[in-house]
């Protein structure tokens, strides 16, 4: 397995689904389901299954990200913007913060995450690998 900071993801309004190359972070992982996606720069990997992450929000409630892929090798976590949208959540920049709200009908706000100086919106999301779940929320912090 790739080594991966595992409580950092990327919101990224490229990829087209979620991904990550830490299987520790499936709380289910379906590796029947298999095939190829391109990265921007035009490489090729293969995703050898998808799965469920399950996070807590800042208040304690807990949350599914689904249909996440498993890319081994690669090096980074990554939030599809396209498919968080897609699920019904509400994605808006403004200045250089991110911010994303639940779905209706709660719509309330999940977090709000601040543009690095490297252009690049990195959630943290601190995890307890050894439980195989995410104990705490999607909170930002400086890094």
């Amino acid at each position: 397995m790739a080594k991966t900071n595992s409580d950092i993801w990327f919101l990224d309004s490229g990829c087209s689904n979620h991904m990550t190359g830490n299987i520790a972070l499936f709380s289910a992982l379906d590796q029947s389901v298999q095939s190829q996606v391109t990265l921007g720069t035009d490489s090729k990997f293969f995703f050898m299954g998808k799965g469920e992450v399950q996070i807590f929000t800042n208040k304690g409630e807990k949350k599914t990200i689904a249909y996440v892929y498993y890319v081994p090798g690669m090096k980074c976590n990554l939030l599809s913007i396209g498919q968080l949208v897609q699920k019904g959540y509400n994605v808006f920049f403004e200045n250089d913060v991110c911010t994303i709200m639940d779905r209706s009908p709660n719509k309330c706000c999940i977090t709000e995450v601040k543009m690095m100086r490297n252009k690049m919106f990195p959630l943290r999301i601190k995890t307890d690998l050894k439980n195989k779940e995410v104990i705490a929320a999607v909170t930002q912090e400086a890094l």
